[in-house]
């Protein structure tokens, strides 16, 4: 019964009233020269699944005509560059190092191409999660508009400073609180913020760089430096870690809707589960945050 009124209540009720207690900061002046990149973290994942992917996005019309680029980041040390570029007609290949997680590639991504971002960026690991709910999510929220939109399951949310969820993860060093002050400049207390899941996103240059540059610095070397907090046992306090696979990368991957200013806990009442497509009544804001 419980779980019905929950369907009910996500599918059927009508939207809450937008709030926003935070004033949105975007980069206004920075002018891209791409529309649309996306960005893809590989190790040894076959390209099939690169190609796959990217043609399944440029079929949509709301992706196609924009002639994204395709930037494509191995972490395989073996890897054959010239070989992957032929195979996945990527604009650019690059090797990283394999450190990090997939996060640590997309905050490479954002400091290498500080000033060479897309108006909006594809945030995706080579072999996505829910790939049947992945593209019913970008084909019914993704819009010209989309500042921040994650394509991961959706409705988790904790209290800022006591953040943690069903499957296990908790921050126990403060380090969301941390994220969030340097974010929105305030400290957030109790409040509820929503999670992102799954290490895959759409964001818009204007709110990657709203943020300083610095502060991208900080989460790239907490993940890659052997003598960072982020793998001192302070903070990991007995949990397993290793450069390639920090445990911190689980605390980033759910941080990205934070660092983007869209943690807005309307979206984890309103956004529809990926199973259950598009919400009865619903918007385009339900699950993401748009620019003005």
């Amino acid at each position: 019964m419980l779980a019905w009124l929950h369907f009910l209540s996500n599918n059927f009720s009508p939207p809450l009233p937008y709030h926003d207690a935070h004033k949105l900061r975007l980069d206004t002046s920075y002018n891209s020269t791409s529309a649309l990149d996306i960005v893809m973290s590989m190790y040894r994942e076959p390209p099939s699944h690169i190609t796959d992917t990217f043609a399944l996005l440029t079929s949509l019309p709301s992706i196609g005509p924009k002639s994204p680029r395709l930037i494509l980041y191995t972490k395989d040390p073996a890897a054959n560059l010239t070989l992957l570029q032929q195979q996945t007609n990527a604009t650019r290949v690059l090797q990283l190092p394999n450190l990090g997680r997939e996060g640590h590639t997309y905050l490479h991504h954002i400091i290498s191409s500080w000033d060479d971002l897309a108006a909006q960026t594809f945030f995706l690991q080579a072999s996505i999660h829910n790939h049947r709910e992945f593209a019913a999510r970008v084909t019914d929220y993704y819009t010209p508009e989309t500042g921040m939109l994650s394509l991961g399951f959706s409705g988790q949310s904790c209290e800022c400073n006591n953040c943690g969820d069903r499957f296990g993860w908790q921050d126990r060093s403060g380090i969301v609180e941390q994220t969030w002050k340097e974010v929105f400049n305030q400290t957030c207390g109790e409040q509820r913020m929503l999670l992102s899941y799954k290490g895959q996103f759409v964001a818009s240059a204007a709110r990657i760089r709203a943020n300083e540059k610095a502060m991208y610095d900080k989460l790239r070397d907490a993940l890659e430096e052997p003598n960072s907090w982020a793998h001192e046992q302070e903070y990991l306090q007995g949990r397993p870690d290793s450069l390639n696979a920090p445990y911190f990368g689980y605390t980033l991957e759910r941080l990205w809707s934070v660092i983007m200013q869209c943690s807005e806990e309307r979206i984890a009442t309103l956004c529809p589960t990926l199973l259950s497509g598009q919400r009865r009544g619903g918007s385009k804001e339900d699950c993401q945050c748009l620019d003005p």
